[in-house]
């Protein structure tokens, strides 16, 4: 005997599918390591299922792990442009999908919340870019064959998610 759960009203929102453009582009980012291409492409899957199970750990746990692929791309042939799409795609990734997620927990499928979404994504991208630009020159300032470019360039990562969770 079959059992019904009934129909899922949720809909795909647009903070869902830009969550995944922006987890394809870390996958792209880093794709010049085959261990980062690996991890990144686990990374978007499991957005995408944490999407589609409406999962927020799934998801956040989707954007660490796009996060990881990007520093391991950083430690090897990967540019200094690769890794900041690669670090800040992977935070913006996690953030659009919890967004979309809290969304649908809060507002009923009616509720029409594309715009509000797409402000949403437009203040993180415009957040991600502001501190792309700062990461991108501190690592420009830094003495070439130090770490300490790559460490600027993480630690704006770690200052992006800060402000994204605010």
């Amino acid at each position: 005997m079959a059992v019904s759960r009934g129909t899922d009203r949720r809909r795909v929102r647009a903070s869902h599918a830009l969550a995944v453009v922006a987890a394809v582009a870390v996958v792209a980012a880093v794709r010049g390591s085959v261990m980062a291409t690996l991890i990144g492409v686990a990374g978007a899957g499991t957005v995408l299922a944490g999407l589609v199970r409406r999962s927020e750990p799934s998801v956040v746990f989707g954007g660490a792990a796009l996060f990881a692929a990007t520093v391991l791309a950083a430690t090897g042939p990967a540019s200094a442009e690769s890794v900041l799409l690669g670090g800040f795609g992977a935070v913006v990734a996690a953030d659009l999908g919890t967004f979309g997620l809290g969304l649908d927990h809060d507002a009923d499928a009616a509720v029409a919340t594309t715009r509000v979404e797409l402000l949403h994504a437009v203040g993180s991208v415009v957040v991600a870019i502001s501190t792309a630009g700062v990461g991108y020159a501190l690592f420009e300032a830094a003495p070439r064959g130090g770490s300490l470019g790559v460490v600027a360039l993480l630690l704006g990562g770690v200052v992006l998610a800060w402000l994204l969770r605010e």
